[in-house]
């Protein structure tokens, strides 16, 4: 019995740990817009950006990707 418990209590330390690892990758997000970082909507995606590392630095990354480059509104 004890086998069995000792084996069970470091299957679930490992599976702990192994969460843990990956809890540690940040999040990506990319954020696309047809529009230049200019116009109202591109300073909004920049202040986006801004805030969001800000307030959870190391955990959330954005991209911007302005003036469709990496996707157009026709593409869909």
């Amino acid at each position: 019995m004890f086998k069995l418990t000792a084996t069970a209590l470091a299957c679930a330390l490992s599976l702990g740990i192994a969460g843990l690892a990956q809890a540690a990758d940040p999040i990506l997000i990319k954020f696309s817009h047809v529009v230049a970082d200019n116009t109202p909507k591109g300073q909004g995606a920049n202040l986006f950006k801004k805030l969001v590392e800000e307030r959870l630095p190391g955990k959330v990354e954005v991209q911007v990707y302005p003036n469709s480059s990496l996707f157009g509104d026709g593409k869909e």
